[in-house]
């Protein structure tokens, strides 16, 4: 098709600067920029820290991502306005930072086929379609990337991660400190040891037991959060998954599912990481928001095995690269939460403006469940 030949030049003769604007464009429209609906729980732990907000046992599991509202409190965010605005800047330095990192690691050609894979994936806009605490994990989660030569980033970025969101955080870990460990012994060559893997896991969990100090210190009253959250709604979470499993199975990559399938050419070098994979797959049935939650945990799997694998992006050809941008380009926002496919809130951006603008549209008082 001629459209592909035009689309090839683009990606890989334009400027790099109008290639990442109109791949952020197109991600804008397809998906949107909201928050999560329980961004208002978070804020309001920023008005304090250091005392639970929450009554309801149910909601002690929030009070366990505690590094963001933190920082609010520490400078001074703590309106609703001033704490979407901290965690959007969050969702922007993900984006940035992985850019820097592919420009600076590969290739400009390289640099460019990485950073359309990376536009295909879910967790390229989930940090925008629900700004939430998820825009500081992943940011933490690249920051660790970002100067692997040196130890101290790695580990400090891995405690800020179990002090953030210690559950993501010990499986996005985990899983990579296994799937590097078993590469190592087939003599896969990645771009990052089993030291740093190890690092970064260690960290997580050290972040965990300052949190765990911190409240004893403090004298803070809070359940074990996502533990008892999973105990009381287990038997809904397992039931939802029973009846719609095609769509949330299919959302975790999306279109990325075509990459795991051109990976799987190199054989049995490629078992590590299929093999965790499926494991962290496992974490689905129990998630009420698989999309989301998959999408974070396996970042740091594909990252290092697809993003930023030469090996893996050099014998990807341009017109495989153009192709999958053609579709991804065409087809509509997947996302799955609470069994139910959902769509792109770019419509309720708009209407919102207008709103306030020219008061056109009606718009809910409680804007968080609007678009969903």
């Amino acid at each position: 098709m001629k459209i592909l030949k035009k689309i090839e030049k683009f990606i890989f003769e334009s400027a790099a600067w109008k290639l990442i604007l109109v791949v952020f464009a197109i991600s804008l429209f397809k998906t949107g920029i909201w928050y999560i609906p329980n961004f208002d729980a978070s804020q309001a732990m920023a008005q304090n820290p250091f005392a639970n907000p929450f009554s309801n046992p149910d909601a002690h599991y929030i009070f366990w991502s505690w590094l963001g509202p933190f920082i609010a409190w520490a400078i001074g965010a703590r309106s609703s306005l001033a704490f979407f605005i901290l965690h959007f800047s969050f969702s922007l330095a993900f984006s940035l930072m992985f850019i820097k990192i592919v420009f600076s690691m590969f290739p400009d050609n390289v640099a460019r086929s990485s950073l359309i894979l990376f536009s295909i994936l879910p967790v390229s806009a989930t940090a925008y379609f629900w700004v939430s605490s998820d825009s500081i994990t992943l940011f933490l989660m690249i920051l660790s990337f970002a100067y692997p030569q040196y130890a101290l980033v790695t580990f400090f970025s891995g405690i800020a991660l179990g002090m953030q969101h210690f559950e993501q955080g010990f499986f996005a870990a985990g899983g990579l400190l296994f799937a590097v460990f078993l590469s190592k012994k087939s003599d896969e060559r990645l771009g990052f040891s089993v030291k740093f893997c190890a690092l970064l896991f260690l960290g997580v969990a050290l972040g965990k037991l300052i949190l765990i100090g911190l409240f004893k210190y403090f004298a803070i009253e809070v359940n074990s959060g996502r533990i008892h959250w999973l105990r009381e709604h287990l038997h809904f979470l397992l039931n939802q998954f029973f009846f719609h499993p095609h769509y949330a199975i299919w959302s975790v990559f999306g279109l990325g599912w075509l990459a795991a399938l051109r990976y799987t050419d190199w054989g049995r070098k490629t078992v590590p990481f299929f093999i965790t994979l499926s494991g962290l797959c496992l974490l689905l049935p129990v998630s009420d928001d698989p999309t989301r939650v998959l999408a974070v945990v396996t970042f740091p799997l594909v990252a290092v095995y697809w993003l930023f694998n030469g090996n893996f992006l050099n014998k990807i050809s341009k017109i495989e690269i153009s192709l999958v941008f053609l579709i991804w380009a065409i087809m509509p926002w997947g996302w799955v939460w609470q069994g139910t496919p959902k769509w792109s809130v770019f419509p309720y951006d708009v209407a919102y403006l207008l709103h306030g603008l020219f008061g056109w549209f009606d718009v809910p008082a409680n804007l968080a469940f609007w678009p969903f």
